[in-house]
């Protein structure tokens, strides 16, 4: 199977989306740009899985860089909404910190020739994440959502902590031996 597929483009393109949402995410003036930009990108997510399922177009690297890409974007942005005091530090560590934790075990997992997909907790985490960047893109024009971001802020943190304890316990079988 060719690597240019067309779930790999869509997900090489939600990677290079990040510059321009990175660059433009400081200036609020263009938070509704953003926003919609987003959810233009974020769909990209769902629609290269869609794609790769229905035409079997499925592989083990498109799986692998569909999960880092949400993670280059995601991050991304929660650095940019960090750095301009729109996010908690400790909340970005706690994403950074599990999403480099995951990856590591992922690695590991690879090696041993065990692919990990995403599982409903991992998909609920991302969610939850698309969900709070949406939000904070329209905070700016809608104050009301600044108590929604903060719940969101609490069950994304629930989702990544509970997602990342999951991929762990059902992986802890190959960890024997080591």
């Amino acid at each position: 199977m060719s690597l240019w597929t067309a779930p790999n483009i869509l997900t090489f393109v939600r990677i290079l989306a990040t510059i321009p949402m990175f660059i433009i995410t400081y200036d609020e003036k263009y938070y509704l740009i953003a926003f919609f930009v987003y959810i233009f990108v974020s769909l990209t997510d769902l629609l290269d899985g869609y794609i790769a399922r229905k035409y079997n177009l499925v592989s083990d690297f498109g799986k692998f860089m569909d999960q880092i890409a949400d993670k280059i974007l995601i991050n991304a942005l929660f650095i940019v909404f960090l750095e301009i005091h729109k996010l908690p530090g400790w909340f970005v560590a706690i994403i950074i910190i599990r999403d480099i934790f995951i990856s590591g075990l992922r690695m590991f997992l690879a090696n041993k020739n065990v692919v990990v997909a995403a599982d409903k907790w991992g998909k609920f985490k991302t969610f939850s994440q698309t969900i709070l960047i949406a939000s904070l893109y329209l905070t700016p024009t809608w104050n009301i959502l600044s108590n929604l971001n903060l719940i969101l802020i609490i069950l994304t943190t629930f989702f990544s902590l509970f997602s990342g304890f999951n991929y762990l316990k059902k992986n802890t079988v190959y960890f024997k031996g080591e």
